[in-house]
């Protein structure tokens, strides 16, 4: 954060040059993520502590791999860094203390080479309150909220934890996600919202964080029953790869035309999720095969690396025996999100050892 000289010096004629040297500076110093930042000047600081309605001092926690002390005021400076706006901070304080719960794991998400990211999925009537996108375009650009509130996680997972690429950040190839992931979520759902499944009120705003890859669209296109557009995201589900065979959660995004059509015909959120689990099935003997090739072990041969009991939950006299991609239809989050003139619908892969967390968005009185 910048001192009261240094934030003296933009003011005046000399406003512009102090904020371009202060920028140079970052970037010289790699606080920042490749791209420009806000100055965080105290007087944008303290407006930022004064919109969380909490103590600057107060301590939220450690950030992995460093373990960097995170306060509210560490987090504001981060924020405005990202481009936030004041009345973003009570969100992104949820997101991060959603990351810092021991239970999503951050420390396995900064050293992992999967290329994972923190999705921040945020529900509730804040989502329309701060103007985060929840409609057409809702994973990439255009929106200041989405694209601040994600930036100013991944800022702090940086600049207090020290996650730079093959530092802190072990990913192999990274992924554009990296730079921010964030949505708006449940908004014209005809189901409950996606807090609801985690124990919070229906009219409550939270913040659900979810480690996952970049986003894989599906276009079911035509129209007719709205199952066809199930059936292609089922397909779309059957990700053969080390993640999968461990069973954590999935995300599946139905646009709103998709979920409304559904919930006409007389689908529940249970019934999309029983469906997915059904449909969106891997056969076992390939499974086996990939575990065969990638570890140089034979399962059939009684050499079960990596091979959890929960995959032989199933009876081994079905004549074709097929996995789920996770362990419970209970673990499928659905979110109601997108373009509502079209239906479209996406699933975000998981890395399953980083459970989704989910956080009540604690708004300033």
């Amino acid at each position: 954060m910048l001192n009261r000289e240094q934030a003296t010096r933009l003011t005046g004629l000399d406003t512009v040059q102090g904020a371009l040297d202060t920028i140079e500076t970052y970037f010289e110093n790699g606080w920042t993520d490749g791209l420009p930042i806000v100055p965080p000047t105290e007087a944008a600081v303290a407006d930022f502590v004064a919109a969380s309605g909490r103590d600057g001092s107060e301590v939220l926690g450690l950030m992995p791999p460093r373990m960097g002390v995170v306060t509210v005021e560490a987090a504001a400076t981060n924020a405005v860094m990202a481009g936030c706006r004041p009345e973003y901070m009570p969100v992104v304080l949820a997101a991060l203390d959603a990351a810092l719960d021991p239970r999503f794991d951050i420390r396995g998400l900064q050293a992992t080479s999967d290329p994972a990211a923190p999705l921040v999925i945020v529900s509730g009537p804040v989502v329309e309150q701060v103007g985060i996108n929840h409609g057409v375009g809702l994973f990439g650009h255009g929106s200041r909220a989405n694209a601040t509130i994600g930036r100013a996680l991944r800022l702090m997972m940086i600049n207090l934890g020290d996650g730079r690429p093959d530092t802190g950040d072990k990913s192999t190839l990274g992924s554009p996600s990296k730079y921010s992931y964030c949505i708006g979520a449940d908004v014209a759902s005809p189901w409950t919202p996606i807090h609801t499944d985690f124990g919070y009120d229906a009219d409550e705003s939270c913040v659900t964080v979810f480690a996952a890859d970049a986003p894989r669209g599906n276009n079911p296109g035509g129209s007719g029953s709205m199952e066809f557009a199930l059936w292609i995201l089922a397909d779309s589900l059957r990700n053969l790869n080390h993640n999968m065979i461990h069973g954590g959660h999935m995300l599946a995004v139905l646009s709103p035309l998709i979920a409304q059509g559904l919930a006409e015909e007389g689908w529940t959120k249970r019934d999309v999720q029983l469906y997915l689990y059904e449909k969106g099935r891997i056969p076992i003997e390939r499974v086996r095969r990939y575990k065969d090739l990638r570890y140089g072990r034979n399962v059939e041969a009684g050499e079960p690396y990596f091979w959890p009991k929960w995959l032989d939950a199933e009876d081994p006299t079905e004549p074709n025996p097929r996995l789920p991609v996770v362990r419970d239809p209970d673990n499928i989050m659905i979110v109601v999100a997108g373009d509502p003139a079209r239906s479209r619908s996406a699933y975000c892969p998981p890395r399953p050892y980083n459970p989704p967390v989910t956080k009540p968005v604690r708004m300033p009185e």
